[in-house]
């Protein structure tokens, strides 16, 4: 009995700050700021909205969610959000506590969950239902969850209650809905648009609405309003423009240059001017721009990077050299500048230097194309154990990488015999069971005429995944190419065209394989459709073969110049030809 009567007080403390059982004030914070993590740039609207919703009355904590909000608080203070927000997120769907749905709210948002945020906005809505708020957050995350409809009936609610909604946000996979979705996600615009005429938010998606049906009188009306209520307003600015681009007036830029020139500190303004004057091919206008930019904020990341690439692009490798450095001093976007301080050390032939800028690129977008040009300097220029030694280190510094690590070196070694076969050894050592690796050391066991080891890799993918269609129709070509297994090739290769059916790769198999079997109708049939699909000269010398074996030589030789025509050496063309005697022309 003690114990149950002294737990809420011992814990009533340690709770408040987390599930909010006094009531929540505009300086209060997320649980994620309390635990001194910064504030999600993309959750800021949303949780400022939230912190000014009405206050609400302290809420009894029921016995039976005292330990599990009692491990979230000691998850939060150790920084697990995950386990924090997962335990949050279960008492706020339980608890009709809107204090701590909003808390749970923020802290999803904070650790970029998205299906928790969408579900607890809803349940905030839902449990205050006279929070606008409330029903702006679930607008906003139903949006982004690809589902309008439901986004706009909460969007309705908000504006209801007076507060604003990003409308538009719906319109961006407008293309991809249905035929019956874009009409009622259009009456429904059109409806909110017709209700709140003077809403910049909705007025802007009503513009973009009509843009997307190219109705651009009534786009224009939609937003000039907006222009004259806000007439710096970026968002409309640019629309305004792009309205005019769409419709090639003679100066589209005209009223975009005015509002530069009207607010001439407005760096988002003259950030998309510059960008729009570097997409219309104007660089030097462009460079102009971004010249008075880095002059007003000269350690503005985006800038420095936007200026960079253009400068790159124009060739202008000292000035892009000294930005993208610039942004290593400042440690910002590190992996994009590193990759560009290695492509512009390589063009000036400094290799150590570029090598070692290309080794400073973490796992990104460009990881993996920084790593190629590393180890193509380093086959230029160096030996076999350099490359080794440089996919040594990148592994130990990028553990996470190390699959992908193995194969580049791998693919990198092809020059030295028994190097990449070695490369694979050793990645198939860590990592047994990758099909990566198994498919790229079976495709050198091919090239060496190591037929069994080579079937013994693909099988062990298949061991693991029967339905793997690449490695099916991998096998079955092998075979067909390697052996006289006609039979069980075809099989192989028609499972991969059931599991991916219409890939023209596999169809040159399967009609390969046919042609070996004698079945020259459903081989040219087959072949047909893969040279329509993709004329490839490797498809052209098989579609070739199998029409000159039913003596219709004039075609034959038709189809194989045509391959020539694309590739003049290719190889398999030409030992066709040559062991057919079937000179051409």
């Amino acid at each position: 009995m003690r114990q149950h009567f002294t737990a809420p007080l011992l814990l009533s403390i340690a709770l408040s700050a987390l599930v909010g059982c006094a009531s929540p004030t505009g300086n209060e914070k997320s649980a994620s700021a309390q635990a001194g993590e910064p504030t999600d740039n993309a959750a800021t609207r949303t949780s400022t909205a939230l912190k000014e919703a009405p206050e609400q009355r302290e809420m009894p904590i029921p016995e039976s969610s005292v330990l599990p909000l009692l491990k979230a608080e000691f998850a939060l203070r150790a920084r697990d959000f995950e386990l924090g927000s997962s335990l949050l997120t279960e008492q706020a769907m339980l608890l009709n506590d809107p204090a701590l749905t909003r808390r749970a709210l923020r802290l999803a948002e904070f650790i970029s969950d998205e299906q928790r945020a969408a579900a607890l906005s809803l349940r905030l809505a839902e449990l205050d239902p006279n929070d606008g708020a409330a029903a702006a957050a679930a607008s906003g995350w139903l949006a982004r969850s690809g589902q309008p409809l439901r986004a706009l009936e909460y969007a309705e609610y908000a504006l209801a209650l007076g507060v604003s909604v990003n409308v538009a946000g719906n319109l961006g996979s407008f293309s991809q809905f249905d035929d019956n979705t874009q009409r009622a996600v259009a009456a429904a615009i059109e409806s909110l648009s017709s209700r709140w005429p003077n809403d910049d938010e909705i007025a802007i998606a009503a513009t973009l609405l009509a843009r997307l049906k190219q109705d651009w009188q009534l786009a224009e009306s939609l937003i000039l309003p907006v222009l004259q209520r806000s007439p710096g307003d970026v968002r409309s600015i640019m629309l305004w423009t792009q309205l005019q681009i769409d419709q090639s007036v003679e100066d589209p830029l005209e009223r975009l240059v005015e509002a530069v020139t009207e607010y001439p500190e407005n760096t988002e303004l003259r950030l998309q001017y510059a960008r729009l004057l570097g997409a219309e091919g104007d660089y030097s206008g462009a460079q102009a721009q971004f010249a008075i930019l880095l002059a007003l904020d000269p350690d503005n990341p985006d800038m420095l990077s936007t200026a960079a690439l253009l400068d790159f692009e124009l060739e202008r490798y000292d000035a892009a050299l000294a930005k993208f450095l610039h942004l290593i001093a400042l440690e910002a976007r590190l992996d994009e500048a590193f990759y560009y301080v290695g492509r512009i050390r390589a063009a000036e032939d400094r290799y150590p230097e570029a090598v070692e800028a290309f080794a400073s690129v973490r796992p990104s977008r460009e990881f993996r194309d920084a790593k190629v040009r590393a180890a193509q300097i380093l086959i230029d220029t160096a030996f076999a154990s350099d490359i080794r030694h440089f996919f040594q280190a990148q592994r130990r510094t990028y553990p996470s990488a190390a699959e992908q690590l193995f194969l580049l070196e791998a693919e990198s070694l092809r020059d030295w015999e028994g190097e990449s076969l070695a490369a694979y050894d050793r990645g198939l050592s860590a990592f047994p069971q990758s099909f990566s690796l198994l498919y790229g050391r079976a495709m050198i066991h091919e090239s060496e005429d190591s037929l069994q080891a080579m079937e013994h890799d693909l099988r062990s993918i298949l061991a693991q995944d029967p339905n793997h269609a690449a490695t099916l129709n991998a096998l079955g070509y092998s075979l067909t190419n390697r052996t006289q297994r006609y039979e069980e090739a075809a099989v192989l290769i028609e499972r991969a065209l059931a599991l991916s059916p219409g890939d023209p790769a596999i169809m040159d198999s399967l009609g390969w394989v046919y042609y070996k079997l004698g079945q020259y109708v459903q081989s040219e049939s087959l072949l047909r459709e893969a040279h329509a699909a993709f004329p490839d000269p490797e498809v052209a010398a098989h579609l070739g073969e199998v029409l000159w074996a039913q003596g219709r030589e004039v075609e034959a030789k038709d189809v194989w110049q045509d391959g020539l025509n694309r590739v003049n050496d290719h190889p398999i063309i030409l030992e066709a030809i040559d062991r057919l005697g079937a000179a051409l022309p």
